[in-house]
């Protein structure tokens, strides 16, 4: 089939392109600017265009939108205007789940991490599963893989409620912690959503569950009624990990268990999740200088801002932090919860605040919320890239981990730390 992907630089839009190519589609994209994993995919035969334009949709027999582009997009209203099946990020997942054997994750936090672990577990347990991620793992520079086997790992993404297309006979929920307060209004919505998730699994399947968290804990009584069987798990019982964090830990013994489930060999499925080495933008270190270690993260909610910031204590005598906001609406709803996510006993994490992330979901933020954040946790403001790395420099010291995190364009923050710490920089 001919598929057209509006939204193709995005981690999760891409991973489907990927999946889609290797099965031997033609496949074609379109996105605002040049994307690093669209560019990846033009490099292995996919079309990609770097604007949005009608015409892009020639020849294509399903449309394939993000959730940030709807009728409003030149390309989704051509299909329209032509008749051309219109599908959401779900649909495709739905139909590269065809005939597989499905391990959903999902979760709040950690969701990328424990996909990619599950993966690595079950390769290194000896199956070759086939994956769609919402990160590039670091060890294979993809972010999607066919496998051999009839085994699908797939990182189901609540938002949209696009994790209600699956039918999982294995699903891990890593946690239940309210996120994505511009599609679901309140704490109760959310964990509905997640609730119609695990009733979405298949008869005779699994729900792997952290025993740790409030919110997973919930769903076991669901489970037990439906006759689905339960897994627990807890730091306690994950491997030996090259990543640091007690996240880590929970992320590595739930993907552990999802494995084991599918077939891994237990010894190889271990020894794979020891020697992982991570996705990228989850405590990514890009390199160091002066003594500095420089880390891009996509932390972007306060519990997870916080266990970055305790993950990164071991080793550095001080973390300090660049933090970009991402949607108006989630500083907005958590704006309290990122204050106490930056303070410490003695004090404030060393932290710049840079102007929240304009996506293509909400306009821009028009209260000077990341400024109030700022001001509240003692911070410094930047109103950009330059300025944020710049005024980081000035406050780091050797020994110091500098932490940048943000589900927006991060990124180049760190990179250009970096680059300023070696041209000389005080530091």
């Amino acid at each position: 089939m001919n598929f057209h992907v509006v939204g193709i630089g995005g981690a999760g839009m891409s991973a489907v392109a990927r999946l889609l190519l290797a099965e031997g589609h033609q496949v074609s994209g379109s996105d605002r600017g040049e994307w690093p994993l669209a560019q990846a995919l033009a490099r292995d035969g996919a079309t990609v265009h770097t604007s949005f334009a009608a015409d892009h949709v020639d020849g294509a027999e399903v449309v394939l939108r993000s959730s940030a582009y709807g009728d409003a997009n030149p390309e989704v209203r051509a299909a329209r205007d032509r008749g051309i099946p219109v599908w959401k990020r779900e649909d495709g997942w739905r139909f590269l789940a065809q005939g597989k054997r499905v391990a959903a994750i999902a979760g709040t936090h950690g969701k990328t991490t424990t996909t990619a672990m599950t993966w690595a577990a079950l390769r290194g347990g000896g199956v070759d599963a086939s994956l769609i991620c919402g990160a590039p793992l670091l060890e294979t520079g993809s972010n999607a893989h066919r496998g051999a086997s009839n085994v699908l790992v797939i990182e189901a993404d609540e938002y949209d409620n696009a994790f209600l297309a699956l039918e999982p006979d294995v699903a891990v929920v890593t946690n239940v912690d309210w996120d994505h307060v511009d599609f679901f209004p309140d704490r109760a919505t959310y964990q509905q959503a997640f609730s119609a998730f695990v009733a979405k699994i298949k008869g005779g399947g699994l729900l792997v569950l952290c025993s740790d968290d409030v919110g997973s804990q919930a769903l076991s009584a669901q489970a037990v009624k439906r006759g689905i069987a339960l897994e627990w798990y807890d730091a306690a019982g994950s491997p030996r990990l090259l990543l640091p964090g007690t996240h880590n830990a929970l992320n590595a013994a739930g993907a552990l268990r999802a494995a084991l489930a599918l077939g891994a060999d237990r010894s190889g499925a271990i020894g794979a999740l020891e020697r992982f080495r991570g996705t990228a933008r989850r405590l990514e270190k890009l390199g160091a200088a002066k003594g500095i270690d420089v880390l891009d993260d996509y932390a972007h909610h306060p519990r997870e801002i916080r266990a970055s910031i305790d993950a990164m204590r071991a080793g550095h005598s001080r973390v300090v932090a660049v933090f970009q906001p991402h949607t108006p609406s989630r500083l907005r709803a958590f704006h309290k919860e990122f204050v106490d996510a930056f303070r410490e006993p003695a004090g404030w994490i060393p932290t710049v605040i840079v102007e929240t992330f304009s996506s293509a979901r909400e306009d821009r933020d028009e209260d000077r919320l990341a400024e109030s954040l700022a001001e509240e946790i003692r911070g410094t403001y930047a109103p950009d890239a330059e300025s944020a790395a710049r005024k980081i420099v000035r406050l780091a010291q050797p020994g110091d981990a500098v932490l940048v995190m943000g589900a927006g364009d991060t990124r180049p923050i760190a990179e250009r730390v970096l680059e300023l710490l070696h041209e000389g920089a005080p530091a």
